[in-house]
């Protein structure tokens, strides 16, 4: 697919996004010749009527206090990627929405389905970002590529090694037909399958994907490694690190059970501390 109207969601509360992240944002737009739309929201914390709290600690201008302290570091941050885009020339819109706290995801996810593509950092373990990122991963219906401050500093190069995690399954064939504009750009491509793994999955699994890219122009390699009992989302870590990978194109899977949204094993280990840049979709 072309990629032509990407939205770049940049956090504000509690740190903002880091300036590396936003420029690798902008890199992308650049690198797939399209506009972006950068994203960032006033979040709005709710605070109950509470007088005795009011009293002793000032609650209600605590909740303002942080706030404004979201606005300013939401306006500090689409500064920076609007002067980002002006040096890549890439065409730029700068957008401030309003949302409560925890409804971040949600209005970002909205947002994305009228995209081509979702940009989203990812943030530290007690920072909503991980919320958002989930969100935007399954209630977009879009790709999303989710960057990581620490994958995106360690590496010079957003896509010239890609690795795509091959399980034959439907979230995984999404995630590599909306990679392929990325793929054919990329200066090495593996196709990579776990066997002892999934039912049905063997040497011979990522053949078909290497017949698939071939007739998009994309030459790659087919590799498949043993799980050896060892989780699927710890293989793929590790072969993305020895191969030092620029990309992980790989389909997203969780469920909801109860009140609570339950990660697939790989994807939960891959969200929880990404190697590298993350391309993810889900069908």
């Amino acid at each position: 697919m072309a990629f032509k109207d990407i939205l770049l969601q940049l956090d504000s509360y509690p740190e903002p996004t880091p300036a590396a992240v936003i420029e690798r944002g902008v890199w992308w737009a650049q690198r797939l010749q399209a506009s972006l739309t950068a994203l960032a929201v006033d979040i709005r914390i709710p605070v109950h009527s509470n007088r005795i709290a009011d009293y002793l600690i000032g609650l209600t201008d605590l909740a303002h206090g942080e706030e404004a302290k979201a606005h300013r570091q939401g306006q500090d941050v689409l500064a920076l990627a609007a002067a980002c885009a002006q040096r890549a020339e890439v065409e730029f819109l700068a957008q401030t929405h309003r949302a409560h706290l925890y409804d971040v995801g949600e209005h970002v996810a909205r947002m994305a389905r009228t995209r081509d593509l979702c940009i989203v950092p990812l943030g530290g373990r007690f920072d909503e970002q991980q919320g958002v990122v989930r969100s935007v991963v399954f209630g977009s219906g879009r790709p999303t590529l989710i960057l990581d401050e620490t994958a995106v500093t360690a590496r010079a190069s957003g896509c010239a090694r890609v690795v795509i995690a091959w399980d034959g399954g439907a979230s995984a064939a999404r995630a590599l037909a909306d990679s392929l504009q990325v793929l054919a750009q990329a200066q090495a491509v593996t196709v990579l399958t776990i066997s002892g793994d999934k039912p049905g999955v063997d040497n011979d699994s990522g053949l078909d994907v290497l017949r698939h890219l071939h007739r998009h122009g994309v030459a790659a390699e087919a590799v498949t490694v043993e799980s050896g009992g060892d989780p699927a989302g710890s293989v793929i870590d590790r072969h993305v690190r020895e191969v030092d990978a620029d990309l992980l194109v790989m389909g997203a899977y969780g469920h909801t059970r109860l009140r609570d949204f339950v990660l697939g094993g790989a994807t939960e280990h891959l969200l929880h501390a990404p190697p590298t840049t993350l391309w993810m979709a889900h069908a």
